[in-house]
């Protein structure tokens, strides 16, 4: 049943900012009015006026499509032809490590030391209120679709 509805919900998320960086590294300025302004509104390091380059920004669109077919994949929108054991297994420990990925962006984004690197505006701002709650609330939802695959949820009462 959580399955059900969280996985759509990370897919969506995540597909929505890989195309995000998928615009930047192709030189979209949106949401922000020139390159300079998206540089400090998204990665916030001090006295950045450049986007990183194409191929970080692609690097990161990656990573976050692989991460939405890793959540559609943990929902049961598909399956791979693998016996079932090493499936079940690779599906846990790539949904583990995603989460703990996700997590520790969203805690570390939080701390004084990440926030003293990170100093420019509105970077600093939408950092506090937007990507770092964004992350952990991702990260907690790839730890909640690996709770809930068949067989583990009726332990925890998520059945």
């Amino acid at each position: 049943m959580i399955a059900q509805i969280l996985s759509p919900i990370l897919v969506s998320v995540l597909v929505i900012v890989g195309g995000l960086y998928t615009l930047w590294a192709f030189g979209s300025h949106f949401p922000c009015a020139n390159e300079q302004a998206l540089a400090r509104a998204v990665i916030g390091r001090r006295g950045i006026t450049r986007m990183p380059s194409r191929r970080s920004c692609l690097l990161n669109a990656f990573w976050l499509f692989a991460a939405a077919v890793l959540a559609a994949w943990l929902g049961g929108y598909f399956t791979l032809p693998l016996p079932d054991f090493p499936r079940k297994v690779l599906m846990a420990l790539m949904g583990f490590a995603a989460g703990i990925a996700f997590l520790g962006r969203g805690i570390i984004g939080v701390l004084p030391a990440f926030e003293r690197a990170t100093p420019e505006l509105p970077f600093l701002t939408l950092n506090r209120r937007v990507y770092s709650p964004l992350s952990f609330l991702v990260g907690l939802g790839f730890i909640l679709l690996v709770l809930s695959l068949p067989n583990w949820s009726w332990r925890l009462g998520l059945a």
